[in-house]
């Protein structure tokens, strides 16, 4: 429909004079009555949608907490503050200060709504009611912008905390719900305005989250008796350090603890603080969580209060742990975990490797390759490494550098020849396991998390984590996995072990039985010795006790790894063994119902996290009905509005049945997001922002080694150089000096 365009003048702003046209039910009237104030708001703001202009609330009296009157305007309604110093800065270029438009051009529409109480009636009614606006309606094209055709629904925040939850951004989310809403005409927001109310989720528990995620612990502990937290509070109250593990983390340290893997990460919350988790390898070979801790700083006293409290939760302490050459971790595992063997990573040392070496050496290839394969064979004993890295280092003339004196000197703390005796000793030799963890957790974290998203974030992690070892639990249980041979010892393997490690126990059988010989047998009465030579043409030595019904093979692979090598299943064929022993099935590696007939099922299994919520299959459900009917309705938008209004309808019917929580309290929806109200008294302060090693990657502060320096100027474009011609990093200033090195 048009409108009436009529010609005058304003003061400031050359103008017209329009009405909007409109059904006469949608246009307001003067004594027009409304049982309420939120009715009459909204009559106003159909009307505005209709025609096409945006309505602002212009305020408000009242009388013991009773709206008397309520002003609604045309939100083109005043002018800016400031124009002459626009005309100013405008001059300027606005160079001191920011250019800012604005849509107020003086329209004096609007209409006032009065409280009434009489002749039986009360409510509100129109009692002023000013149609003419001086400025032509916004087109239809252009009305999907208007603030009134923006509002943030409940489909909208539903949509944004799963997103939000999911780790996934404004502007990710805006594209995810634009496409969900049917295209920009219909989304209903903005990305600004999404981005805002993200931001108003952080902003609700801005001082509080500390508490926040303390109340949360306190919960779970509640919940489930075997839930364990501590923490730790600074001079100020502020929390500085805190531990945290549930019933199935310990039971799967009870299974899986024996080696342990401990690194810490950065950028995971607001306040810096160091996320250190305690990792191992599950009976898959994948990561599995022990424990988790936030720590303010790296102090040996900070990894002495987390050890403490690790082993104090899960009772016993691990059998080795791999980190890095920190010496505050060093220190605190001397104090603290006094009967663990204590292991650094061999790949953060082997990546110093090209920094230590001499100049003169850096293009050696040999060099390299030489001490790698000295370093990391795991068939080397003790004194074979020692005389090959002393020949290296004799014919390459290493033996005054001093990093390699150092390492030489510390050997046992890193080379996988001192823990050939070392029962798993080759199950975790860097922490590479714990990279890989810290790399899927930060998958789910923000830096810019506070506490309490950066617990819901770890907590989703965590299922996550659990969902992809219990699927590898179902597909164990189901699985009837290819066979390289006919030997019933390997059908009897996959019975019992995972599928994982079926796979690399089946690569010692092929090799049994395709690549490795006897190449002598000596027997007596208690002994019976038996000499195999494998692909490599090297000897092993296969010892069978008689009297104890025992195997062991001099490569030590079953004390290693825990699982049989070749050199024995080949003794198994020739003594013709139809079945492993049960004594050789390592328990880590069995698949998980046999484990949990040895050692029990996790305690706590009632615990209502860890069970399956019967409201949310019945919300799922209703989400399934009613996608599938739109789906069939799809084609007739007629049949769609009485779906809608069938859907309405029943609603309200059952609405009489529940009690419906108050709509005054503006922040529900927050404390929705988050499962809990912000606390009313806070005792733990948030933590200050830590510096960490980790924050400082990026300063110039920090000493580059000479690998990164090397990096960095193989990644810069090459040039030109006027002198000689040649392109490369340098210029006719420093031609000769560069062209010379």
């Amino acid at each position: 429909m048009g409108e009436s365009i009529i010609d005058f003048d304003l003061d400031v702003f050359p103008a017209v004079a329009c009405v909007p046209a409109c059904p006469d039910e949608l246009r307001p009237y003067v004594g027009k009555k409304f049982h309420s104030l939120d009715e009459g708001i909204a009559f106003y703001e159909a009307y505005g949608r209709e025609t096409g202009f945006d309505v602002r609330k212009r305020g408000i009296k009242s009388t013991r907490d009773v709206v008397t009157w309520q002003y609604l305007v045309c939100n083109r309604e005043g002018l800016k503050v400031g124009i002459e110093m626009d005309e100013m800065h405008a001059q300027e270029g606005f160079i001191t200060k920011r250019r800012r438009t604005s849509k107020r051009c003086e329209c004096r529409a609007r209409i006032s709504l009065k409280y009434v109480f009489e002749a039986g009636f009360l409510g509100y009614v129109v009692q002023e009611f000013v149609e003419v606006h001086n400025h032509s309606m916004i087109e239809l094209p252009f009305r999907r912008y208007m603030h009134i055709n923006r509002r943030l629904g409940e489909v909208h925040r539903r949509f944004i905390w799963d997103c939000t939850k999911a780790n996934i951004g404004p502007t990710m989310t805006f594209k995810f719900l634009n496409e969900f809403l049917g295209g920009y005409d219909t989304v209903g927001i903005t990305v600004a305005e999404l981005r805002n109310y993200v931001q108003g989720l952080k902003t609700y528990v801005e001082g509080s989250d500390a508490q926040m995620l303390l109340d949360e612990m306190a919960r779970k502990k509640k919940a489930c008796p075997d839930f364990t937290y501590h923490y730790q509070l600074g001079s100020s109250k502020e929390l500085k350090a805190l531990f945290w593990c549930d019933a199935i983390s310990k039971r799967n340290y009870q299974l899986y603890g024996d080696v342990v893997s401990f690194d810490s990460t950065y950028n995971t919350n607001r306040y810096c603080m160091i996320f250190s988790p305690f990792t191992g390898k599950d009976n898959h070979g994948k990561p599995v969580t022990f424990g988790a801790a936030l720590l303010s700083n790296e102090t040996t006293e900070s990894y002495s209060w987390l050890f403490k409290h690790f082993l104090e939760s899960m009772g016993q302490a691990p059998k080795m742990i791999v980190t890095d050459q920190d010496r505050g971790m060093r220190a605190a595992i001397r104090d603290v975990l006094v009967d663990t063997k204590h292991r650094w990573c061999m790949w953060h040392i082997m990546l110093k490797l090209t920094d230590k070496i001499p100049r003169r050496c850096l293009e050696n290839e040999e060099l390299k390759k030489e001490i790698s394969a000295c370093v990391w064979s795991e068939v080397l004993e003790p004194e074979e490494f020692e005389d090959s890295w002393m020949g290296i280092m004799e014919r390459y003339e290493l033996l005054h550098v001093e990093w390699f004196v150092t390492m030489f000197d510390d050997r046992e703390m890193w080379v996988p020849a001192y823990f050939r005796d070392f029962p798993m000793g080759s199950l975790i030799r860097t922490t590479s396991v714990s990279e890989s963890e810290n790399s899927f957790y930060k998958t789910f974290t923000r830096p810019r998390s506070n506490l309490v998203e950066f617990i819901m974030n770890f907590d989703h992690a965590l299922a996550a984590q659990r969902n992809s070892s219990s699927k590898l639990d179902y597909m164990d249980s189901t699985i009837i996995p290819p066979f390289s041979s006919q030997l019933v010892l390997e059908k009897h393997a996959a019975t019992k072990y995972t599928d994982h490690m079926f796979k690399r126990v089946q690569r010692e059988i092929v090799d049994a039985l395709h690549h490795c010989s006897t190449d002598g047998l000596l027997k007596d009465d208690v002994l019976e010795i038996s000499t195999i030579k494998d692909k490599y043409s090297k000897s092993w030595v296969v010892t069978y006790t008689t009297s104890e019904d025992s195997y062991s093979c001099s490569c030590k692979l079953f004390g290693r790894e825990g699982i049989l090598c070749s050199h024995i299943f080949l003794v198994f064929k020739n003594r013709f063994l139809k079945v492993i022993p049960d004594k050789y099935f390592h328990v880590r590696w069995l698949k998980t119902a046999l484990a949990d007939a040895i050692r029990g099922p996790a305690r706590c299994l009632t615990d209502p996290e860890l069970l399956s919520d019967p409201n949310q299959q019945s919300k799922n459900k209703v989400a399934d009905i009613f996608f599938s009917y739109m789906k069939k309705f799809d084609a007739d938008s007629a049949i769609i509005d009485l779906f809608s209004a069938g859907i309405d309808e029943l609603g309200k019917s059952l609405m009489t049945r529940i009690h419906e929580p108050s709509s005054g309290d503006k922040d529900k929806p927050v404390k929705d997001f988050y499962f809990a109200e912000k606390p009313a008294v806070v005792r733990v302060q948030p933590p200050s922002v830590v510096s960490t090693k980790g924050s400082k990657s990026d300063s110039k502060s920090r000493l580059v080694s000479a690998k990164e320096k090397a990096i960095k100027l193989n990644n810069k474009p090459l040039r030109q150089c006027k002198k000689c011609g040649e392109f490369g990093h340098h210029d006719s200033r420093n031609c000769g000096r560069q062209k010379g090195k």
